[in-house]
């Protein structure tokens, strides 16, 4: 069981070297530095906790963050340290009810070669620790034999845990959220398109239009209620200069057929966090529901899906609806622009103006799950998303439904995979 603070706060992933032999460049300033270093923590209890005051302490630096006043963790939402954003970067963004905090730091905090991560609770004089790269368990109360300035009094909650030895560029992650296995892959904070790119074909009443020709007004095809018009369009450009300097604006490239025959019907290009529909028993024994959306880049294990660096200009369309749909997109059911926390963050502000003199709701109201958009399938989020599609691969069987629009039926194969 993993050791906790308050009935359920965990050291959840840490990124330990973001500018080694791989890069990760978590504030997208345009570079991976020391700073981009961070740690998480998360909620692994049913109720919310309050974790104003936790503080971050370190051997060599000390308390180097104190979550401020007000600080509620959802349950299942993470909490995200960065040690410093640089000039030019921002705190990058996740599903509603995570949180993210910059330290102001100006230099590294963490030891590359081997450190201790610990989070002390001054209310109850309790506090926990996880180490890597083999370095050994500190004691924090032995004054100028431990950490200078900490409680002398304190106690440690659980035994300390072993991350195991970080990969540069990739973080210390637990295998599932609060799972007592540990794992070295990619960085999972938060990125902020959720978009088709240019070259996508949408399905409309008229047949498929490519997303470059359509208009505010223009009816698309939805899975849920046939023809429905666009009530928003935006869209941005990248260079491929910008998109290589911040890898999180790479577009998830599905080749055809990819996720089956005619899935997608032609090479598809989404943001890395724009869903697709999943459907099947795997996702019914997971999540209840044989329906689920899923992040693109959750696809990243699949053959024939990879991140697509460009060689030109690419430039993502926000397409909204009235409501939150299932759109057909080379084939393939996809979601249209939902207004989470995501979206949100990269949208400007003249444009989300607009949006709210739209649905005619203040701009406070935007980006909450019981607001004016609500989701049009459950969302499979974060390591589960992953595990939901590496189950799928284990077993051969298809993730993918075959498009068909409102009223008529939708082939899938939901029979018991074989090998789980």
């Amino acid at each position: 069981m993993a050791d906790t603070l308050l009935n359920g706060i965990v050291i959840n992933e840490v990124l330990v070297d973001p500018n080694g032999a791989l890069n990760f460049d978590t504030d997208g300033s345009g570079s991976a530095d020391a700073t981009d270093e961070y740690v998480e923590l998360y909620n692994n209890s049913a109720i919310p906790i309050d974790i104003s005051g936790l503080e971050l302490w370190d051997q060599g630096v000390g308390n180097w963050f104190t979550f401020p006043p007000g600080t509620v963790l959802e349950p299942g939402a993470h909490a995200l340290v960065m040690t410093g954003v640089q000039p030019g970067g921002s705190l990058p963004t996740g599903d509603p009810g995570d949180l993210f905090f910059d330290a102001g730091r100006g230099s590294a905090v963490i030891n590359n070669g081997g450190d201790n991560v610990t989070v002390y609770d001054p209310v109850n004089d309790q506090f926990i620790q996880a180490t890597f790269n083999g370095d050994s368990l500190d004691d924090p109360t032995l004054g100028s034999g431990g950490y200078s300035g900490f409680s002398s009094t304190a106690t440690r909650s659980g035994s300390g845990e072993d991350f195991g030895n970080d990969t540069d560029g990739l973080s210390l992650q637990r295998d599932g959220d609060g799972a007592d296995v540990f794992t070295s892959d990619g960085p999972t904070p938060g990125t902020t398109n959720v978009c088709f790119s240019n070259g996508t074909y949408l399905a409309t009443p008229e047949g498929e239009k490519p997303i470059e020709q359509l208009r505010v007004g223009d009816l698309v095809l939805t899975a849920d209620r046939g023809g429905q018009p666009i009530a928003w369009l935006f869209t941005k450009t990248w260079t491929p200069i910008e998109v290589a300097a911040a890898p999180n604006l790479a577009a998830v490239l599905i080749r055809k057929d990819a996720l089956g025959t005619g899935l997608p019907s032609r090479d598809l290009r989404l943001s890395q966090q724009h869903r697709v529909l999943v459907q099947g028993a795997i996702a019914q024994r997971m999540f209840g529901t044989d329906q689920v959306l899923v992040p693109a880049k959750a696809l990243l294990q699949l053959s024939g899906v990879v991140l697509d660096f460009p060689d030109q200009d690419i430039t993502y369309y926000h397409i909204m609806l009235e409501r939150h749909e299932i759109v057909f997109s080379s084939g393939l059911q996809t979601e249209s622009l939902f207004l989470g926390i995501q979206a949100l963050s990269s949208i400007p502000e003249p444009a989300l103006a607009e949006i709210c003199r739209l649905l005619d709701v203040p701009l406070a109201d935007l980006g909450k799950t019981k607001g004016p958009v609500l989701p049009a399938r459950m969302f499979a989020k974060g390591k589960r998303a992953i595990q939901l599609i590496g189950r799928h691969a284990k077993n051969n069987r298809a993730l993918a439904v075959s498009g068909a629009p409102y009223g008529q039926p939708v082939a899938a194969d939901c029979s018991e995979p074989v090998h789980e």
